[in-house]
């Protein structure tokens, strides 16, 4: 049991702190549904029905579950977010300092918060535009660009590096260094 703890939980280098273990992974993944489920309820809804009947087949099984869930309780959302807030960005966290998982909350949640707001300007907008061709191109865009956007960051916390999406990373890397 106790070559368990240390191979996940300990750095495998005790000379380096800044070691990324399994556990801080598999932490800096779960925090990426928030700013999934809020692009599928922003513009995932309105363009899935137009995909192949395949892919729809598997989202209605895996992950529309979740994002009605998700809809339904709205509180929800701002409750996660103040959780993730509170246990690993704040300067006084109760968890203990975990850079790669501060990153990655902190990066999801900009990405929430970016998912948020594109989604409210985009419901603001006009229904005629919204339910025109140029509107489903814009809706179909931001779709895959939430989308890409954390799969990329999960596939870099799966590699145990740190994603580099343009301005989101950097603003993160600045709010960081303002903590230490």
């Amino acid at each position: 049991m106790y070559q368990i703890y240390l191979y996940t939980v300990k750095p495998k280098n005790n000379y380096n702190k800044r070691s990324i273990t399994p556990i801080d992974r598999l932490g800096s993944i779960l925090p990426y549904w928030l700013p999934l489920l809020e692009g599928l309820q922003n513009f995932g809804q309105q363009i899935l029905p137009d995909y192949p009947f395949s892919f729809m087949n598997v989202y209605k099984k895996t992950i529309m579950p979740m994002v009605l869930f998700y809809v339904t309780h709205p509180a929800l959302a701002f409750v996660i977010f103040f959780v993730l807030y509170y246990l690993f960005v704040r300067a006084k966290s109760p968890i203990p300092n975990r850079p790669f998982i501060r990153f990655n909350v902190l990066q999801s949640i900009l990405l929430f918060l970016i998912n948020s707001l594109l989604g409210a300007v985009f419901r603001a907008l006009p229904i005629e535009f919204r339910m025109s061709l140029y509107g489903f191109t814009i809706c179909n865009t931001l779709f895959w660009f939430v989308l890409l956007t954390i799969l990329y960051s999960i596939k870099k916390s799966i590699e145990g590096k740190y994603a580099n999406i343009p301005v989101i990373s950097q603003a993160v890397r600045i709010q960081i260094d303002n903590r230490l």
